[in-house]
């Protein structure tokens, strides 16, 4: 079993819960019409992401006793284009227009994601590098919608942060303030932290950075460093052991002067807080 099929669900039916279905007296109004067919196409390029929500959709219809069968040959990670075909589904009118609206603002969420990333990565990967960075998202995540985001992310090409705050040490600017310094920050965490966890710390100046290393951080957050400073903090890395990793301003627009070699993650909080949906539509006609 896919084991993001329940979080599809609870989305499912809390959109559906939003929408007072009990009562949509648009959908009662056709309740009458014969066994419908609709198909849901893709009316952009993009990068489908919500093969998990179809599986997630039919068990909630079927649960809700308005069953609806979906067929589709598309997979997570392919390619979106205009026309498309994605999926049909079947059923007795009135289902397929409930579950209308709430899927598709679903996929149209987790498909954006995946576009956005996509388009990222493939950036990345037109810089010829012998180390080529990983892209990757941040929390930056509306509550509740973190698994749906990353995963969508992962879809698109990236890899995963920190899932949440227990995946990983990150030190913050606030963190190195509440401590006292970078270094009374790092011997804290290393005094506080499981064993198995590396320790990150955000840096913002070469003398930071110096600091960082001498305390021996495993991985360090460039934060908001240009493409300039980064090779200049490159300089600084040690041979062996350390992960760099350069955050803060980084977009469609400029990503490909960030990828330096040198530097091993590139992470950007808008692969999540900033999407833009698919636009996808579902048109019905009457099966024959």
């Amino acid at each position: 079993m896919n084991t993001l099929i329940p979080t599809w669900k609870h989305f499912i039916q809390i959109g559906l819960q939003e929408d007072s279905i009990a009562f949509d007296w648009t959908a009662r109004s056709v309740r009458s019409a014969k066994r419908k067919k609709a198909t849901l196409i893709a009316k952009q390029n993009g990068i489908w992401a919500a093969e998990t929500g179809l599986s997630a959709l039919k068990l909630v219809s079927q649960e809700m006793g308005m069953p609806i069968e979906i067929s589709t040959q598309i997979k997570d990670g392919e390619a979106l284009t205009p026309g498309l075909k994605i999926c049909e589904w079947s059923g007795e009118a009135e289902s397929l227009l409930v579950f209308e609206r709430t899927f598709i603002n679903l996929a149209s969420y987790t498909s954006g994601i995946a576009t956005q990333t996509d388009q990222l990565v493939q950036k990345v990967k037109s810089v010829n590098l012998k180390h080529t960075p990983r892209v990757v998202p941040t929390r930056k995540t509306l509550p509740g919608y973190r698994d749906l985001a990353i995963q969508s992310a992962i879809i698109g090409g990236a890899h995963p942060h920190r899932f949440n705050l227990s995946g990983g040490l990150l030190i913050k600017e606030n963190h190195i303030a509440a401590a006292g310094g970078i270094s009374q920050a790092i011997k804290a965490a290393r005094a506080t932290a499981p064993h198995l966890l590396k320790i990150e710390i955000e840096v913002r100046s070469i003398t930071e950075l110096k600091i960082a290393l001498l305390e021996g951080a495993e991985v360090i957050m460039l934060d908001n460093f240009t493409p300039d400073q980064i090779k200049d903090a490159i300089r600084q890395k040690p041979t062996h052991g350390t992960l760099y990793e350069v955050s803060g301003g980084i977009n469609l627009t400029n990503i490909e002067s960030y990828v330096i070699e040198g530097v091993d993650v590139l992470s950007l909080g808008s692969i999540t807080h900033s999407v833009k949906a698919i636009d996808l539509s579902l048109l019905m006609n009457e099966v024959k």
